[in-house]
């Protein structure tokens, strides 16, 4: 049995705590106060939204950024969900302790006070899932035509996670190492320092002498240099590291030193499925 890698994890308390959470949820939901149960369910795997964990999949371009928008999506219909279960609220509390009620008022005005700041961040998290999902399609146009790279033997790694940021596709081989950072827009002065900062960082994984940083752009104008960067659109990108020269890097001692062997943190969702894949035997051949 072949058991696929995980893309996503959350930590063994917050497995806990969301299943928990769920069960007191579904206490309300299987009563005669759906809504709220509805609503509770809604919030929980709302929160499950912001602790997952993306994992890293370095032969996928664009993996984070499209998983970001998927979990983008998945929280606007949660916030509609909450959003609903809060109108049901207020419908609720009219019935049963009366329209002209001075706590039913009181409650009405905080419940649509909480629609109002729903709806808020309904909007800016439709925007954020919206600039995910531009992004992902530009890392992912970038990183398929760099694969031409990767048949020739050079090590391409995508979506590669530093500290508390990422780079976008790190390339290295015979011409020299690249930390390249692919953008949706054009230029931009603001992301020099990001670039600069991936290629030293790199720079000083691999224990080379020098790392060239490679902003790619959405932009018509030809490749040029930017302090100690280049910015490149992205047609232009393949053809120009064809033609640039820096010191050659070994793939393979690349490879061993960024790509360890070994998850020194492994999760424990690809433990269970491991273990499981263990105990169930292979199925007969024909």
């Amino acid at each position: 049995m072949q058991v696929d890698a995980p893309t996503m994890r959350l930590k063994a308390w917050e497995v806990v705590v969301a299943f928990a959470a769920g069960a007191f949820a579904a206490v309300f939901l299987f009563s005669n106060v759906s809504g709220l149960g509805f609503g509770l369910l809604a919030a929980d795997v709302l929160w499950v939204t912001t602790r997952i964990e993306i994992l890293e999949n370095h032969d996928k371009p664009g993996n984070y950024t499209t998983l970001r928008g998927k979990l983008g999506i998945l929280k606007l219909g949660l916030l509609l969900g909450i959003n609903g279960a809060a109108i049901y609220a207020i419908v609720f509390i009219e019935h049963d302790v009366g329209a002209r009620a001075r706590a039913t008022f009181v409650a009405d005005f905080a419940i649509i006070g909480l629609c109002f700041m729903l709806l808020t961040e309904l909007r800016r998290s439709g925007d954020a899932a919206m600039r995910w999902f531009v992004g992902a399609r530009a890392e992912r146009e970038v990183g398929e035509s760099l694969a031409v790279f990767k048949s020739r033997g050079w090590l391409l790694l995508h979506g590669y996670k530093r500290e508390r940021s990422d780079i976008d596709h790190i390339l290295c081989g015979p011409r020299g190492a690249y930390a390249i950072e692919t953008k949706s827009y054009g230029y931009r002065p603001r992301d020099v320092g990001q670039v600069a900062r991936n290629a030293a960082w790199l720079r000083d994984q691999l224990g080379a002498k020098w790392v060239t940083g490679v902003l790619c752009v959405d932009d018509d104008r030809p490749p040029w240099r930017k302090d100690q960067i280049w910015v490149v659109s992205h047609r232009d990108l393949v053809g120009w590291l064809e033609n640039y020269r820096d010191a050659p890097i070994d793939p393979s001692d690349a490879r061993a030193r960024l790509l360890p062997i070994g998850d020194p943190r492994p999760s424990w969702w690809a433990d269970f499925r491991s273990r499981l894949a263990a105990h169930v035997p292979e199925s007969p051949a024909g």
